[in-house]
């Protein structure tokens, strides 16, 4: 279905002719030609780039990853992360994965109707802490460990240069760090409200496993409330459908501080390319920056 070749393409033809630009380096650009698949719209992303197709009477999502992140995502770990969760009963399955991240996965039509209002109902609080809680609980490891401060170096790395607030933050964070507990079980790593679907038996799952790995479970509550940004009624509503223990609760708020700081650094590096992303930088870090304070007032420095 897919073939590699050697062409320059002008990107404001990519929508006219069969080939998707999976990326340009150094002037080069790595073109696919997509055989028989029939192009119906650009979907919406953050990180890649989504194209909804079809390919023999049915629609699936075509997924090209951002260039940017071709040293930081281990498309391997992704590709078999996914696999087991698929097997876990949390994801769907996917039709096409490449070594270089270009995946294809089916797409259920009754995701459209999946708002980010109605996301956080009742109902729906209680079907994302199920999923979660089914992963979390499933018994099964990923082949990797997400290395927290790894993939902190990493962001850094892409930066060149830090500015000096993050440098501060992330010694704050280290301190707060020391001595977190080490009980690992598989996790997403990245429930924003897109990544949960709905397939045609309603059954909601989650999708795009690129930043999965083991690691404490608090994170992917913490994730989902942060991106969602729900009150304090919608967060205590969550957290008792999933039943996650008063012991906990530190955890979790030291997990949406780590969260804020890792997606800034995210941020400042797509900034890079696109300026656009200020604004969420300054969101992510303004929030981190008010959610230290009320961490010091409850928890103490440490």
């Amino acid at each position: 279905m897919f073939r590699i070749i050697n062409k320059y393409v002008e990107i404001g033809n990519l929508l006219e002719e069969p080939y998707i630009l999976q990326y340009e380096k150094q002037g080069c650009y790595k073109v696919f030609l997509i055989e028989d698949l029939k192009y119906i719209k650009r979907l919406g992303g953050l990180t890649n780039l989504n194209f909804l197709v079809a390919h023999k009477g049915q629609k699936y999502v075509l997924r090209f990853p951002a260039h940017e992140f071709e040293d930081i995502i281990n498309r391997h770990h992704e590709k078999e992360n996914q696999r087991i969760a698929a097997e876990i009963g949390v994801t769907v399955g996917n039709v096409v994965f490449t070594d270089e991240g270009i995946k294809m996965t089916p797409y259920y039509d009754a995701t459209a109707n999946l708002t980010r209002d109605l996301i956080v109902t009742k109902e729906y609080l209680e079907k994302i802490a199920g999923v979660l809680s089914t992963l979390h609980s499933s018994k099964k490891e990923f082949p990797n460990r997400f290395n927290y401060w790894g993939e902190v170096e990493k962001y850094k790395i892409a930066l060149t240069e830090i500015p000096s607030l993050y440098v501060l933050l992330e010694e704050r964070l280290r301190n707060l760090t020391q001595g977190e507990r080490q009980e690992y079980v598989p996790c997403h790593m990245d429930t924003v409200s897109a990544n949960f679907i709905l397939n045609d038996a309603k059954q909601l799952l989650l999708i795009d496993w690129e930043y999965s790995g083991n690691y404490l479970p608090e994170w992917d509550l913490a994730a989902f409330i942060l991106e969602r940004e729900l009150s304090e009624q919608q967060e205590q509503e969550l957290l008792s459908y999933y039943g996650l223990p008063a012991s906990s609760k530190q955890s979790l708020d030291l997990q949406k501080l780590k969260s804020d700081f890792l997606w800034s650094l995210w941020s400042l590096v797509k900034e890079i390319e696109d300026p656009s992303f200020e604004q969420y930088t300054a969101k992510r870090t303004e929030r981190l920056l008010e959610g230290l304070e009320q961490y010091y007032r409850v928890y103490g420095n440490n």
